[in-house]
């Protein structure tokens, strides 16, 4: 039997991942963390669900005080987000 090279896994799972699709999963649950982690008590209380798709991330908001605020910070909020995932992978903020 011919031995086969071998490769981090790292490696092996990146591949995996990238075969599987579910690199796109995996950036979601990252920006949806990144989310509740860098935006203020106040505003994750007020947030009922989010979700990312296609460099999208879709927030419902149950304040339209918050909603209103936050549409007006979009970019900053924008930098924060792809600043701490460490490129730019969110490209639009949907408020609802």
């Amino acid at each position: 039997m011919k031995k086969q090279s071998s490769k981090p896994i790292g490696e092996l799972l990146r591949e995996y991942l990238n075969s599987m699709g579910g690199k796109e999963g995996l950036l979601g649950a990252r920006v949806v963390r990144c989310w509740d982690e860098k935006m203020e008590p106040n505003i994750v209380k007020a947030t009922s669900s989010r979700f990312y798709k296609d460099g999208t991330l879709y927030v419902n908001l149950s304040s339209s005080i918050i909603r209103s605020t936050l549409f007006n910070r979009r970019r900053q909020i924008l930098f924060l987000l792809n600043s701490n995932l460490g490129g730019p992978f969110v490209k639009n903020i949907v408020l609802r």
